[in-house]
């Protein structure tokens, strides 16, 4: 389970994404309702109660993005016969498990769609080394070419260039955007490093969550984005992950970002007086256009934390 969870975490961090961790057992409604959007990264196991609060969730606007055996098991590990979120995605299993035969398979492209923005002159895409095939839907976007073996070199091609097995499925039923990968492309990713696979789930991640966001920071650099509402105000915190040995466990030195720019919007009524950077300890000029108000931040070290105080 951690290099799902390490996958879908590290195209968030690229992305830079503002996101939140959210425990199996508090899926409440009243805890699920500020959230725009969940992910379920190969979230095998749910209880037939969590899928009522996930499906729950969706009649009320919020949207999905899950992976793989997403609620193929009961919370006792008892495989179900279908998705226990099956209705909500618009998903029926079709098969076991399939694994790589020494290539991966690929996604071929039917049509176009957000997810695919920045991907051109090209009909495939990586897809994944492990697959839970499920039944042909209508217009799909990106439909599965099975893997093929690495060696010989004379057999090194698929045998079929074109199949009406989904690679993915999505649907939009009024405000909620509903998107499902049979693959495990989020620990693939993370095993192999590969950018398209992060690119491919940054744009999912923005398609299901309507591509706006109330903080956006922008520039050079690896980093974790995080922004609350304080007593004084409101609060953005950038941490530097910038560094060759990010995922190892040790930071082995600083590696400086360079500006990193800042838009946040302010809520209804509310007004900013000034903008301190805490780790640096000084002031910064701020501007404000509409509703929301813009700063840059220098340089990160390590980390900074930018305070806004309101009135």
């Amino acid at each position: 389970m951690r290099q799902y969870m390490d996958g879908i975490y590290y195209a968030l961090l690229e992305g830079r994404f503002f996101f939140d961790f959210i425990h199996e057992d508090r899926l409440q409604p009243e805890r699920l309702s500020k959230y725009t959007a969940i992910i379920l990264p190969n979230t095998a196991l749910l209880s037939d109660q969590q899928c009522d609060q996930l499906r729950a969730y969706v009649k009320s606007g919020g949207s999905l993005l899950a992976t793989f055996e997403t609620s193929m098991y009961d919370e006792h590990n008892v495989r179900r016969a279908e998705f226990g979120l099956a209705d909500v995605f618009g998903i029926h299993a079709a098969g076991p498990v399939i694994g790589t035969r020494g290539n991966a398979y690929y996604g071929r492209i039917e049509r176009q769609h957000p997810i695919l923005e920045g991907f051109h002159d090209t009909n495939w895409l990586p897809g994944a080394e492990y697959r839970l095939p499920v039944a042909p839907v209508e217009n799909p976007v990106l439909t599965v070419v099975p893997g093929f073996v690495a060696y010989p070199p004379e057999l090194a091609y698929p045998p079929q260039s074109q199949t009406n097995e989904p690679a993915v499925v999505l649907r939009e039923q009024g405000k909620s955007r509903l998107a499902y990968f049979p693959g495990d492309i989020e620990r693939t990713l993370w095993a192999s490093g590969h950018t398209d696979l992060s690119q491919l789930l940054q744009n999912t991640i923005r398609w299901v969550s309507g591509g706006e966001t109330p903080v956006s920071v922008s520039g050079d650099g690896l980093m974790e984005c995080i922004a609350w509402e304080t007593e004084a105000g409101f609060a953005v915190h950038v941490l530097n992950y910038t560094n060759p040995n990010t995922h190892r466990g040790w930071m082995r030195t600083n590696y400086p970002m360079g500006p990193q720019k800042v838009r946040f919007q302010l809520p209804e009524g509310r007004k900013v007086s000034r903008v301190q950077l805490l780790r640096s300890g000084h002031d910064i000029p701020f501007k404000v256009a509409e509703k929301h108000i813009e700063f840059t931040i220098p340089t990160v070290t390590d980390y900074e934390v930018a305070a806004l105080f309101s009135s």
